[in-house]
């Protein structure tokens, strides 16, 4: 209730407000289902680790930890909501999804705008990277195989923090992560709005007014006035516009992208997977007839179903090491 009452308190609209607290009842049902009772039953869950501290709060992750002996590869998920809503505990059913095939996963809690506007969420989702590097070894994770994840906002963010892995950046919260010279395997991003700026572009035509809108609320909340500007924005919340403006040779580690092909951002993965091609960089790209943004969290739907199989797949060639290989590294500059 608390968090709610924050919501009211920051003026966000009632819509976003109620669809927060439905996704959050919804997540405990889910929990009831067999299947998801079976995926939990086969890992262990530890709940609200502190992986930073913000003046008097501390943000934490949940881990999903595979039974069985390890060192297990690790996966850190970034959720979605628009840079606004949703928890971990609205996306443990993902995790566990993750958990289930032998993914240590890290499942991150972010601070949220319009309270903490960019570069909030952004400097936690590299706080959890720097934690997960120096902690995740303790819970049975093995450092030199890790995936980030994401979908929607939530790819925004695992896509930035693979470029402040491999890119030297001028933002202080950046810096550390380069400085550790750690590259994540791979990274999956679900229905990314990987540009959060010129949120107008998505009032097309194929695109409803209330889809429209949501994208417009999410750029202001996160951005303010800049997210309606072609210029003056925060670059590493434009990720995709980064890597547009790349020169090859790309240091990208392979990127699986997903979209539905009814989905309003799906424009955004589509230029991803262009830009990739262009530097020759590796990506598997997979678009879903059909279906709409974040049809993957639908479980019972068979393109759903379809999406999980292709990035298992993704994962376990990426994340596969022989006990011999080293950690993955940037490449002289």
């Amino acid at each position: 209730m608390h968090r709610w009452l924050e919501m009211i308190a920051a003026r966000q609209p009632v819509r976003r407000v109620m669809l927060d607290a439905g996704l959050h009842v919804l997540a405990g049902v889910v929990d009831y289902l067999p299947r998801m009772r079976q995926r939990m039953a086969a890992c262990e869950l530890i709940e609200d680790v502190e992986y930073v501290r913000r003046g008097d709060v501390g943000l934490c992750l949940d881990i999903l930890k595979p039974r069985g002996d390890g060192p297990h590869p690790v996966l850190i998920y970034l959720h979605g909501g628009a840079f606004a809503i949703c928890s971990k505990r609205t996306h443990r059913a993902l995790a566990a999804a993750y958990a289930s095939q032998g993914y240590v996963v890290c499942n991150v809690d972010y601070r949220l705008a319009p309270t903490h506007p960019y570069p909030a969420s952004l400097e936690d989702a590299c706080a959890a990277w720097l934690w997960v590097l120096d902690h995740v070894g303790d819970y049975g994770g093995d450092t030199r195989r890790i995936a980030l994840a994401g979908e929607s906002a939530g790819a925004n963010l695992a896509l930035a923090v693979t470029l402040t892995c491999c890119l030297p950046r001028p933002e202080a919260f950046a810096a550390p992560v380069y400085a550790r010279g750690h590259l994540p395997r791979a990274a999956l991003l679900y229905c990314g709005l990987l540009q959060v700026s010129q949120p107008e572009r998505h009032r097309r035509a194929g695109v409803s007014t209330l889809a429209a809108t949501i994208v417009e609320d999410a750029a202001s909340s996160y951005l303010g006035q800049p997210a309606r500007h072609g210029t003056g924005h925060p670059a590493l919340a434009d990720p995709l516009c980064l890597i547009e403006a790349m020169a090859g040779p790309s240091p990208l580690p392979p990127l699986f992208i997903a979209a539905g092909l009814n989905d309003p951002v799906l424009s955004d993965s589509q230029r991803l997977e262009h830009a990739l091609e262009r530097l020759g960089s590796p990506c598997q790209a997979h678009y879903y007839p059909g279906e709409t943004h974040a049809f993957h969290v639908m479980f019972w739907r068979e393109q759903a179903l379809r999406c999980w199989r292709d990035s298992f797949a993704f994962l376990r060639h990426h994340l596969r090491l022989s006990p011999a290989r080293e950690v993955p590294a940037r490449q002289p500059a």
